[in-house]
């Protein structure tokens, strides 16, 4: 079994492809002229990429990258750039980004505010370092949400600053809260988060900062994230491609190696004079991959992507089920925007593979496929009203890297990447190909929990 293993390839485009995907057999490296890497050190490879960070008492995870250390440093030297920041307890690897991928989330903190509260928490332990606070860690949860309420209320421009007696902003910090403890960032000392958050009479929470929440602080570039944010914040940027061009002199196969372990794909239309590089040597490329990670390439005329055992990752690579309402709808509308095409209802794609789209006619199509389908998904789907159900659709395919935007003008760009999924509810299609009369009662009989088989 693979994920996402694409059935129909581009089919989001109007004619076949140039090239089949790339999956070369294991191999000697054309590269080193070395034999291939042995298992464990895939296995320190594998781990070091899918964890964003490594602690001590993580055991076998940390003992097995840390005797790697030097060969890992070196790989990432010739292909990446980027680097391993360790110490005696604490091992990450820094990745330094040559394109944004909008859209593609973290579960445990989703919304704008709450990547705010999780950059106002580093602030803060920042400003006790500074302080001379820095062999004292702890600090209470309330003193830490009155300074970031007050420094927000100054640094604000335009933002709305945060205010704490407000619902919405107390889950936001809970959630930053938890991620960051989730990282090893934080200890939790005594207290509980939730009464807080729920206001409880004289609740407060005693947390400790530790040293990864050093090590996040110290390796933050200021400057690139600057240059990221006022993109990010731009609406009119939002479907343009998404390489930081100012003052990067990276190589390009590096570039695409960047985006390629990073995902969840690679767009030529993003960064074309890196996916030319990577075109010219996919075979060393696809080799490379398979030796250093185990994983395959899949490399379309448009797009490239890695491919991975399914099940056997753990770290942050986009996240699909075909038992989630919002996941089922966005593979419902990848069918749905790949019929429009081929139709010539809508615009054929440009010579990037991607499809400008205006909000109002995804609306329409949206909810063409609610009428179609809208039965088959759970009742908080069925019962949203519709534009609040299609704003979640919209994040789950932006998390895939399927979609963009929309943009301060109205308009959706559809990547050809859409071309990977394809779901269909299978007795509900027998059923309408058989006697397309029954197709109303077949609506009413169709269990409500079905979901669709993605192919």
């Amino acid at each position: 079994m693979v994920e996402q293993v694409p059935q129909e390839v581009q089919a989001i485009q109007q004619e076949e492809l140039a090239q089949e995907p790339i999956t070369s057999q294991r191999t000697m490296l054309a590269r080193d002229n070395t034999q291939p890497a042995s298992s464990d050190i895939i296995k320190a490879h594998v781990t070091l990429l899918e964890h964003r960070v490594l602690l001590s008492t993580q055991g076998d995870h940390f003992r097995l990258v840390q005797h790697h250390y030097h060969r890992l440093q070196s790989w990432h030297d010739r292909h990446t750039g980027w680097r391993i920041q360790r110490s005696s307890t604490v091992m990450r690897l820094i990745r330094t980004l040559s394109t944004t991928t909008p859209g593609y989330l973290y579960e445990r903190i989703k919304e704008p505010r709450d990547f705010a509260c999780l950059t106002w928490i580093l602030w803060y332990a920042e400003q006790r370092q500074l302080s001379g606070r820095g062999n004292d860690q702890q600090f209470l949860l309330s003193h830490l949400a009155e300074q970031i309420q007050e420094q927000s209320a100054q640094e604000a421009e335009g933002n709305e600053p945060f205010d704490f007696r407000r619902p919405g902003d107390r889950y936001s910090i809970q959630r930053a809260l938890n991620y960051l403890e989730g990282l090893g960032g934080l200890q939790l000392v005594d207290g509980q988060t939730r009464e807080w958050v729920e206001q409880s009479p004289d609740a407060d929470v005693l947390y400790e900062f530790t040293d990864i929440a050093r090590s996040l602080v110290s390796s933050l570039d200021a400057r690139r994230v600057t240059q990221v944010a006022q993109r990010l914040n731009d609406p009119h940027t939002s479907i343009q491609p998404t390489y930081i061009a100012e003052n990067d002199t990276t190589q390009p196969l590096a570039r695409a190696w960047r985006v390629l372990l990073l995902g969840p794909a690679f767009c030529k239309f993003d960064d074309p004079v890196a996916f030319h590089a990577l075109q010219q040597q996919s075979s060393q490329i696809a080799e490379e991959l398979l030796n250093t990670f185990g994983w395959l390439l899949d490399l379309q005329r448009d797009y490239a992507c890695i491919v991975r055992p399914a099940g056997s990752s753990s770290g942050p690579v986009n996240l699909l089920t075909p038992y989630g309402s919002n996941d089922q709808i966005a593979l419902l509308l990848c069918n749905a925007l790949r019929e429009q095409v081929r139709s010539g209802t809508w615009n054929t794609p440009d010579s990037y593979g991607c499809v400008v789209v205006a909000t109002e006619d995804m609306v329409q199509l949206f909810d063409a496929v609610r009428e179609r389908y809208g039965e088959n998904w759970g009742n908080e789907a069925r019962h949203k009203s519709a534009q609040s159900l299609l704003n979640d659709v919209y994040r789950k395919m932006r998390q895939l890297g399927v979609m963009r935007g929309p943009d301060a003008s109205g308009h959706l760009l559809i990547l050809p990447t859409a071309a990977r999924f394809k779901a269909s509810y299978d007795k509900f299609e027998e059923q309408e190909k058989s006697n397309p009369r029954t197709r109303n009662k077949a609506n009413t009989k169709r269990k409500k929990d079905q979901a669709p088989q993605a192919h």
